[in-house]
């Protein structure tokens, strides 16, 4: 299996010394708010470089980033996650998928929120025109299908390519742009995202969900993706991450203007013994699965 080539920048040092840096406090911990995005990837010769790289990358553009964000900013984010209220998280759970998504306008911690703030500001959102060739492009700041994630133990997503339009202003679905926030991965542990070949039926790269690494592709009847290795990680852990979509007012790629939502050209069959126990594992409040956790590591 190729794996898709990352990029990866190094943090410079600060540009003023002699002036206090700007910041926000969450959790006892100072953010620079100059240092939340890796300004390294904001040069303009990485720019050109990025933007040739997820034009010519397959099976369809997209681009892996390690290092975008502050990771202290990420670990404040994976220390929200489990905050959220049950009635917050839509859940799916049939043939091709098994997962929980937070609704749109979901109140967030302070980090996942400022998280979100960034990707949707002005200078994110002018990175990715720039990347990706698409002009005017618009974000969607109550998240409709993104926001949060959360694959649980058994979970799997099938192969699909996203909706094409957002349901409420049937803007046309343009990028994606995922950050992963999972701590000390395993590739046995499932849960791989997988970009797939229309044309040879066949999967053409694999992205490992681990903590800070953030993927952004081409949203297309092309963009076939998915994570089919259902999530077999230890302790009960789940596969968690953070999406959103940008989208624009029209397109130009003779893409379909009929609206239409996820499409599973190659749907998942489970046995009802496999239905049964992902179900039961699926509707086990969190809280519980913490406190089991916790009680297999005090008795060992």
């Amino acid at each position: 299996m190729r794996q898709v080539s990352t990029l990866s920048q190094s943090l410079p040092a600060a540009e003023n010394p002699h002036l206090p840096p700007d910041q926000v406090i969450i959790g006892g911990v100072a953010l620079e708010l100059d240092a939340l995005l890796n300004s390294a990837f904001f040069a303009p010769k990485t720019v050109e470089s990025l933007a040739s790289a997820f034009k010519t990358n397959t099976p369809f553009p997209h681009l892996v980033f390690e290092g975008l964000f502050e990771p202290r900013l990420l670990e404040l984010m994976h220390s929200e996650f489990d905050n959220l209220k049950w009635s917050n998280w839509r859940h799916y759970d049939n043939t091709n998928e098994r997962k929980r998504g937070s609704l749109p306008n979901t109140r967030f911690g302070n980090a996942t929120q400022l998280y979100f703030n960034t990707i949707h500001s002005g200078r994110f959102v002018d990175f990715l025109q720039r990347i990706t060739g698409i002009a005017s492009l618009i974000p969607d700041p109550e998240l409709f299908a993104g926001g949060l994630h959360d694959i649980p133990q058994g979970g799997k997503f099938a192969l699909h390519t996203d909706f094409n339009q957002h349901a409420v202003t049937k803007l046309d679905n343009r990028l994606v742009f995922i950050t992963y926030l999972n701590k000390d991965w395993k590739a046995s542990y499932g849960g791989a995202l997988e970009l797939w070949s229309i044309e040879e039926d066949k999967c053409k790269a694999e992205i490992e969900p681990v903590f800070g690494r953030s993927i952004l592709f081409y949203q297309s009847s092309n963009s076939l993706h998915g994570h089919p290795q259902p999530v077999n990680a230890p302790d009960g852990r789940s596969r968690r991450s953070a999406a959103a979509y940008f989208y624009s007012n029209g397109r130009s790629d003779d893409e379909s203007t009929s609206f239409h939502t996820t499409l599973f050209p190659k749907p998942v069959t489970l046995s009802r013994q496999q239905k049964i126990v992902n179900t039961i594992k699926y509707l086990t409040p969190p809280f519980i699965v913490d406190a089991v956790r916790k009680a297999k590591a005090i008795l060992g």
